[in-house]
């Protein structure tokens, strides 16, 4: 997973499928560059590379989104597919946070 840091923001970008045997360890290499610089108060997470998520994928994107808030900060899916941003529509994932299509953001 690549990241980078701007300002007090960590934008990460994931790649491959968001599922039960990725979405573990993406959660924790997430808290942990969060944990190393205390300055970042918001977190987006690039979908552009992301195939497909499954419930795992979406519990661990709450889990992030929880783990901001106790940060007092902010968070957002930017860059997502159709099709990922179907699913997460569907889940209920945009009531929570900002959920963009990739077309939206350009």
């Amino acid at each position: 997973m690549e990241w980078e840091v701007k300002q007090d923001t960590l934008t990460v970008y994931p790649q491959g499928d968001l599922d039960m045997a990725t979405a573990r360890i993406m959660k924790e290499q997430i808290e942990s560059i969060l944990y190393s610089r205390l300055g970042v108060k918001h977190l987006a997470i690039n979908l552009k590379r992301i195939r497909f998520i499954d419930s795992s994928g979406l519990g661990m994107l709450i889990g992030c989104y929880k783990y901001m808030q106790g940060r007092d900060g902010s968070m957002m899916l930017v860059e997502a597919s159709k099709t990922v941003y179907r699913i997460l529509e569907l889940s209920g994932m945009k009531k929570l946070m900002p959920v963009l299509c990739g077309e939206q953001t350009k």
